[in-house]
């Protein structure tokens, strides 16, 4: 550690016990490891509070970007490494990173991300090399708020890690379809995301069946080779759903729908509907009814006794 610039490193985390401790003690060689946890509700404080440095609590948010400008602006030291509660550097990350801290080439790091998705790992899929920043000297990025668009790099020294270096991070994101999707809506609820190309978002919500065709197609493309299992594949359409409801959504706000009015709309109109047809069918109610009622009974034996008495 002698003779290297000082590292800060940050997690945001929420309710992320069981990976957290892996995420955390892989940043053992960190100078400071703070913790900025979004109020969890399992563990995930007292694991962050056994490895890391200082652990700070903050309201929950929906997405990690807002939070990480937080958590930069708590960082003491000028090299800046920070992951994700899913995210795990891998042994040769941990000394590539020092290593470029002592001798830097760039000034911005992008890693290979190993995604695990359906609690699997291919190369073949289509998400595989797909490099995120994860280490910057200080002022070299810019964190905005923005859903998948919040890493500005800053300076144009970025460098993008060979994978042949074997350095990587496992990001053990998707166990299951359930949390996919889970997660496909939380992202593209965002107001401030990277969504569809806005430009395009008019001709693309012109077909819609066919800018689904395209984006599978589109991911397809990206997949290296089919399995027999049909992983590849599977992952391909997962993606590929992620961007139809993306722009589904945008499809629905730029018409002005809003499901929870028109709901209350459909309601009053129905109300209104049932209280028109109960003033229609009251009359008829009294008729059919009328002979069955205490004072009907009572009028029809008058009336039988009326009937007796008169002549003949």
């Amino acid at each position: 550690m002698q003779g290297r610039p000082k590292i800060s490193a940050f997690v945001v985390a929420y309710n992320r016990a069981p990976i957290l401790g892996t995420c955390l003690r892989a940043l053992h060689f960190a100078d400071e490891l703070i913790v900025v946890d979004k109020s969890s509700t399992d563990d995930t404080v007292a694991v962050a509070t056994r490895l890391a440095t200082s652990v700070v609590t903050v309201p929950w948010t929906p997405t990690v970007e807002e939070t990480r400008v937080h958590a930069l602006s708590l960082c003491a030291h000028d090299w800046i490494l920070f992951l994700d509660d899913d995210e795990c550097l891998n042994p040769v990350a941990t000394t590539f990173i020092q290593e470029q801290v002592r001798r830097p080439r760039a000034d911005i790091y992008a890693f290979p991300l190993r995604h695990y998705i359906i609690g699997l790992h291919d190369e073949a899929a289509y998400y595989w090399p797909e490099h995120h920043v994860r280490l910057f000297r200080r002022g070299s990025v810019r964190f905005t708020g923005t859903v998948h668009g919040g890493i500005h790099p800053v300076s144009d020294r970025l460098m993008h890690i060979p994978v042949e270096t074997g350095a990587c991070i496992h990001h053990l994101s998707h166990p299951d379809v359930a949390g996919w999707i889970e997660r496909t809506n939380r992202y593209t609820s965002r107001p401030d995301r990277a969504g569809p190309d806005q430009v395009n978002m008019g001709e693309a919500a012109r077909d819609l069946a066919g800018f689904a065709h395209a984006r599978i197609d589109h991911w397809m493309a990206r997949t290296k080779t089919s399995t027999a299992d049909g992983y590849p594949e599977a992952v391909a359409v997962l993606r590929a759903i992620y961007d139809m409801v993306d722009l589904l959504k945008g499809w629905e706000q730029a018409r002005g729908l809003d499901g929870p009015a028109l709901f209350a709309r459909a309601c009053a109109r129905l109300d209104a509907e049932h209280a028109a047809y109960a003033r229609r069918a009251w009359p008829q109610r009294v008729r059919d009814r009328w002979p069955r009622t205490l004072l009907g009974r009572i009028v029809r034996r008058l009336s039988r006794r009326v009937c007796r008495r008169r002549p003949g």
